[in-house]
């Protein structure tokens, strides 16, 4: 499987990748995408495989693509709008993690965390996982680690287990989610811990004031992108 990644400009020394998948709660997307939003991050390019969807639209005056990389200071943000089959994800994750691991400091990864699994009475509001070579950092920093017994899956799990081959630092904040439905607090919670690691103030307000809102977009995006790809593949057939 063929992947490109295709940057218009560079990426700055000592930058983080930071990335998050439409997973448990929709968490990683919907607090990738938020973000990519209100900081206001501009385009720097965007990933290419040999078996991609075929359709783009525009966003903000711009061509937008299924796999997008936006650049804030020294943090490119991948947003990832539609993901490789099961059969092609291996090698995405493969070829994307050497690269991220050639070319950033870290990788910050956002998930959501089942959140009937959250012990009564529990306070903290997310968990961590992490590689070898980032466990101090979130240990240090005093955050909790996820309890033994519970399961990463999906593209975050291959990606972590891809960095600690590496031995590259990469850390995963999961926060509790709703596993029935987008759950924009849990990406909010997602945020606000990414803000507190990297002392970057984004403003978590609206997300949290306009969840509804926002899930019922996020739903009806996700239909729309559903049925779009369907129909595509039909063509093909």
């Amino acid at each position: 499987m063929t992947i490109d990644i295709i940057l218009k400009e560079g990426i700055p020394k000592d930058s983080v990748f930071v990335t998050g998948f439409q997973g448990m709660g929709i968490t990683g997307y919907i607090a990738v995408r938020h973000l990519i939003h209100t900081l206001k991050a501009k385009p720097l390019g965007f990933v290419t495989l040999k078996r991609m969807p075929p359709y783009v639209w525009m966003e903000d005056n711009r061509l937008a693509t299924p796999i997008q990389l936006f650049g804030y200071q020294n943090f490119v943000f991948m947003l990832v709008e539609f993901m490789p089959p099961m059969p092609d994800l291996y090698t995405f994750v493969d070829k994307l993690c050497k690269w991220a691991s050639k070319t950033f400091v870290e990788a910050f990864l956002i998930g959501g965390l089942d959140i009937r699994v959250r012990k009564e009475g529990e306070s903290e509001k997310a968990k961590f996982a992490a590689t070898t070579k980032a466990v101090d950092k979130v240990l240090k920093s005093g955050y909790k680690i996820l309890d033994r017994g519970l399961y990463i899956t999906g593209p975050l799990a291959l990606m972590l287990m891809k960095f600690e081959q590496l031995d590259y630092p990469a850390l995963a904040v999961l926060a509790y989610a709703n596993a029935s439905r987008p759950d924009p607090m849990a990406a909010a919670i997602a945020v606000q811990y990414f803000s507190e690691i990297y002392g970057v103030r984004v403003d978590t307000d609206q997300l949290i004031r306009d969840a509804q809102r926002i899930e019922a977009e996020i739903e009806e995006s996700l239909r729309r992108k559903r049925e779009r790809v369907t129909e595509i593949s039909a063509l093909y057939i």
